[in-house]
C-alpha cells in the first residue's frame, strides 16, 4: 500500500520535471519504511488440512477442500457453474467471480483459466454433486435452496469455528489459495490426501 501511495503522489513532481518546471522529482529520495505484515500468512499442512475438513459439514467441506486443492480466489470458486466442471476430463473453467453478489469476469484475464481437478478434488465435488438438486448447466454449485449466491462470510464461520477448535491460527479463504501454492511447490503434495 505505501509504494502505491507513493508512486501516485511521485507521479506529479515526475510530470513537473518532464514539463520542466522542476529539475528534480523531491520523491525519489523518499526511503520508505520498512513493510511489516500485521497478520502473519501461512498455509495450512496436509495434516491440518484434513483434521479441518473432517470437522465440516458438506458445503463448507466441499468449498474449502476445492479452495485448497485448486487455489481458487473466493469470487471465482463461489461463481463456479456445473457447466464449468468437466469431472471425464479431470478440469473447472474459471469464467467468470462474484463478489457483494455482482457476477463479473474474473479479477484479471489471466483469470479466464482451466484448472486442473485431482482426484480428491474431483472425489470432493462428485460426492457434493450426490446430494444437490440443482445441476442443470447454468446452476450454481454452490448456492442457497432458491438457487441464489452464497455469502462467503456465512460459510467461512463454520470454517472458522472448525479451525478455531483445532487450535489452528485464523483462516481466510486466501489461506487456503496460499496452502494450495505451497503444497504446488512441495514434492510432498503429489503423495498427499486430503479427501
Amino acid at each position: 500500500m505505501q509504494d502505491h501511495i507513493h508512486d501516485v503522489l511521485s507521479a506529479v513532481p515526475r510530470t513537473a520535471v518532464k514539463w520542466g518546471h522542476l529539475q528534480a522529482n523531491p520523491a525519489r529520495e523518499v526511503d520508505l519504511p520498512t513493510l511489516r505484515c500485521v497478520r502473519p500468512k501461512w498455509a495450512l499442512t496436509t495434516a491440518q488440512a484434513a483434521a479441518l475438513l473432517e470437522a465440516l459439514p458438506a458445503l463448507p467441506k466441499t468449498m474449502a477442500g476445492l479452495a485448497i486443492l485448486t487455489g481458487l480466489r473466493r469470487g471465482e470458486l463461489f461463481a463456479l457453474r456445473w457447466k464449468d466442471l468437466d469431472l471425464a476430463e479431470r478440469h473447472l473453467t474459471v469464467r467468470e467471480a462474484i463478489y457483494e453478489g455482482i457476477f463479473d469476469t474474473p479479477k484479471t484475464v489471466a483469470g479466464l483459466r482451466r484448472v486442473p481437478l485431482s482426484a480428491a478434488a474431483g472425489q470432493l465435488i462428485e460426492t457434493w454433486q450426490r446430494g444437490v438438486t440443482q445441476t442443470d448447466p447454468e446452476a450454481l454449485v454452490f448456492s442457497t435452496w432458491s438457487g441464489n449466491p452464497i455469502s462467503p462470510n456465512n460459510v467461512l464461520k463454520h470454517i472458522v469455528a472448525a479451525a478455531e477448535a483445532r487450535g489452528l491460527p485464523k483462516l481466510s479463504w486466501l489461506t487456503f489459495r496460499r496452502t494450495c501454492s505451497s503444497w504446488s511447490d512441495s514434492a510432498s503434495h503429489g503423495s498427499s490426501s486430503i479427501a
